[in-house]
């Protein structure tokens, strides 16, 4: 069977500094620990696929320094593929700056470097991985550009097609009726389809929005308070665990990576949701990203 999980998208080291509170602008304030990992919305997913278990390959840029050097072993060591990693010598490997208050709520900044010079013409020369795969997602931290390319190549090549629309930004129509899935949080699908997500009600009526305009599925996150999923056929709500939340960060990309996953070996959304939601949800008891995605056997626990 089939079940090669394939990721476009982005690389960046975060950096993160945990204090008490956020600084107000021009304001100062100590931090009380400091430590760096790996991230980047792409690089998260595919490494939550690789390590509960999905064959896993990783298309992205990065830049010829020491972070795209500590990337590359880090891929290497956990199994992802790596022949489809370039290297930008003119950029740096992205980078993201992550504050982490008490509550643990995070403020992120960004700079993308290599992430946006993957090209039209470097997913050209990955046209057999697209071939190859049973699924392939999608995020943001890349060009749009080479975003649609990419859904576009993927459809010419009858593969299913996964975005997860962050950093939010106002999307072509004709990009919807090349979506399987769209898995937006409640402030993406505001930006998306001017519908302020407040309660399932309103996730509903948001996911109907998307299929209106050709979206297969979609699939709204709204953190602690749950998940909608709307098809054709299907309205169903998913209630998170109820965890101690240390740190919120990349859990979106923790749901994304265990739904694709779990979808690539069972062809089965409804399962698949309410295992990324198992495995979103424990990830934000402890710190980090890709250092809070459970074990298989953690997950399976609470299945």
């Amino acid at each position: 069977m089939n079940d090669l999980v394939t990721i476009v998208g982005s690389y960046n080291v975060g950096i993160f500094l945990k204090s008490s509170a956020f600084p107000n602008p021009g304001e100062t304030i100590l931090a009380d620990n400091y430590f760096e990992g790996p991230g980047g919305k792409g690089s998260n997913q595919a490494l939550t696929a690789k390590i509960l278990g999905a064959n896993t390959t990783f298309i992205g840029k990065l830049g010829n320094d020491k972070y795209g050097d500590d990337a590359l072993k880090l891929y290497k060591n956990l199994g992802v593929n790596t022949s489809n990693i370039f290297i930008d010598e003119g950029s740096h490997t992205g980078v993201s700056v992550i504050l982490i208050n008490s509550k643990g709520e995070n403020l992120i900044s960004v700079s993308l470097g290599a992430n946006e010079k993957l090209s039209i013409s470097d997913l050209d020369n990955c046209e057999k991985v697209f071939k190859d795969s049973k699924i392939i997602g999608f995020q943001l931290e890349n060009t749009l550009d080479t975003v649609m390319h990419g859904i576009n190549l993927s459809k010419k090549n009858n593969i299913i097609t996964f975005l997860d629309p962050a950093p939010a930004q106002v999307l072509p129509n004709q990009i919807y009726n090349k979506l399987d899935f769209i898995k937006p949080n409640e402030t993406e699908t505001e930006i998306l389809t001017g519908i302020k997500v407040e309660n399932t009600e309103d996730a509903i009526e948001a996911g109907k929005w998307f299929l209106k305009n050709g979206v297969k599925n979609s699939i709204i996150t709204m953190g602690k308070n749950g998940v909608v999923w709307v098809s054709k056929e299907t309205t169903r709500y998913y209630s998170a665990l109820k965890v101690a939340e240390i740190d919120t960060t990349g859990a979106g990309d923790i749901f994304a990576g265990s739904f694709l996953r779990f979808f690539a070996k069972t062809d089965n959304v409804d399962k698949s949701i309410k295992y990324a939601v198992v495995a979103s949800s424990l990830s934000v008891e402890k710190e980090g990203v890709v250092e809070s995605i459970p074990s298989r056997q953690h997950i399976q626990k609470y299945i």
